[in-house]
């Protein structure tokens, strides 16, 4: 039914609930792969992009395995194999862009778990991707 998994992380333990929830999923559904997507919200410094030879790319996939790097060990100790996909931005946006590019069926993402009146405010990234997402949402708590 998924061949396509992409699940969003940030390093929290919301994202680590999540990873565990699409890695199980992905593991038990023959034929399905995981892609694990990070956004960063902040343009990384010049010092390290200059250093990287200005490979925008390089600084923020080096980002994501650092910061989400137990998540990550988590989806590698399961069994499965994924690609890492990373992005800079607004993470709903950026998100649904990856999902539309890979060709994604089901997108995994951690609720943050804002109470009420915030979430109404400012809205959180998990209700912009359920409402916007071409695919199925899971929501993980």
């Amino acid at each position: 039914m998924f061949h396509t998994v992409l699940l969003a992380i940030d390093g929290s333990e919301n994202s680590r609930r999540a990873a565990a929830t699409a890695a199980g999923l992905v593991h038990d559904l023959a034929g399905s792969s995981l892609a694990v997507v990070y956004v960063a919200a902040a343009t990384p410094a010049q010092s390290r992009i200059m250093k990287a030879n200005f490979d925008v790319h390089a600084v923020l996939e080096d980002d994501a395995r650092s910061i989400a790097a137990p998540i990550l060990d988590l989806i590698e100790k399961t069994g499965v194999r994924y690609t890492l996909e990373v992005g800079m931005g607004d993470p709903a946006a950026e998100i649904l862009a990856t999902a539309g590019r890979i060709g994604a069926d089901l997108i995994v993402i951690g609720s943050r778990g804002l109470g009420a009146l915030k979430g109404v405010v400012q809205g959180s990234v998990s209700q912009k991707v359920a409402q916007l997402a071409a695919c199925p949402v899971l929501i993980v708590k």
